[in-house]
């Protein structure tokens, strides 16, 4: 019976899965056994997957900031065309702009005040007598006006003064008497001039340089090339 009973407690022992022939009891229930279905998955718990980490973005290298400023848009004196027929009032017969503030009568210059108003215009610009009326000066002033015309409008108290006109162009002669819209000469960059434009000017009450003073023309050029 002895040996009957150690046989059997050997064959529980191995059932149970207790390493050394020990007991479940000599275990202390430091170990829990496996089961059946661990064992023949391999074992214990299978560890969590680790999830795959994330690639990290490429960042753009910074535009420095010199490049990043846009280009202020440069302003442009707008082009206008003066009316042509009969009844032409406007001195420029051809594209012209009215230029910047630098152009206005009034401006700064170095000793004095601009007295007129610039036209800028291609050179060769025929330019044309505004009104009727008598050639009073044709002179040329190397280190100012250039070659210049002083017009004295026909009943009326204005004299017109066209200066930088270019060289060979100037087809009247003083005295001669013009109508209104005749050709004078052409726009041109003669005396101290910085670009081919025509100065313009308007003197009243005595006239050019005979008691009198300039106006400011713009206002009367405006509506004359809206006509």
């Amino acid at each position: 019976m002895g040996v009957r009973r150690t046989f059997l407690l050997l064959a529980v022992t191995a059932a149970l899965g207790v390493p050394g022939g020990a007991s479940a009891a000599d275990s202390g229930g430091a170990e829990v056994p496996l089961t059946a279905r661990q064992v023949a998955e391999g074992g214990g718990a299978t560890p969590p997957k680790p999830k795959p980490a994330k690639p990290k973005r490429k960042r753009k290298p910074a535009t420095p900031k010199s490049n990043r400023a846009k280009p202020k848009p440069v302003k442009r004196a707008p082009v206008e065309r003066a009316p042509a027929g009969p009844g032409l009032h406007f001195p420029i017969r051809g594209a012209f702009s009215w230029g910047g503030s630098d152009s206005r009568f009034g401006a700064p210059r170095s000793g004095h005040t601009h007295q007129g108003q610039d036209l800028t215009a291609a050179e060769g610009t025929p330019v044309v007598a505004p009104s009727s009326g008598t050639v009073q000066t044709v002179a040329y002033q190397a280190t100012g006006a250039g070659h210049y015309v002083v017009l004295d409008g026909a009943g009326e108290d204005r004299d017109y003064v066209f200066m930088h006109l270019r060289s060979g162009s100037v087809v009247v002669r003083e005295g001669q008497r013009v109508r209104r819209g005749a050709f004078l000469g052409e726009v041109g960059n003669t005396g101290r001039s910085f670009g081919a434009h025509l100065h313009f000017e308007i003197w009243v009450a005595g006239g050019w340089y005979s008691g009198g003073h300039p106006i400011d023309p713009l206002p009367l050029l405006r509506s004359w090339a809206r006509r």
